[in-house]
């Protein structure tokens, strides 16, 4: 982990996120104390689910838009 000023920060935030995008990590200090971390982002999982739509339950009851117009009384 490598430590760096908050004036060098602001000055080179170029190059720190482009180290920190390579899997760095840096400590920022604040007057020569530690007062944040910046790692690397974790990647979303994503979910694979091939057969989602042959598993989805059923629709129950009235349509969406059905309400929605019944809702309305006739006034568009």
């Amino acid at each position: 982990m490598k430590c760096i000023t908050v004036k060098e920060m602001k000055a080179h935030w170029a190059a720190v996120e482009a180290q920190v995008r390579d899997g760095e990590t840096f400590e920022v200090l604040n007057r020569g104390r530690p007062t944040a971390r910046i790692v690397p982002a974790k990647p979303a999982s994503v979910l694979e689910w091939e057969d989602h739509l042959l598993t989805a339950a059923a629709g129950k009851g009235a349509l969406s838009q059905d309400l929605v117009a019944e809702d309305r009384g006739g006034r568009y």
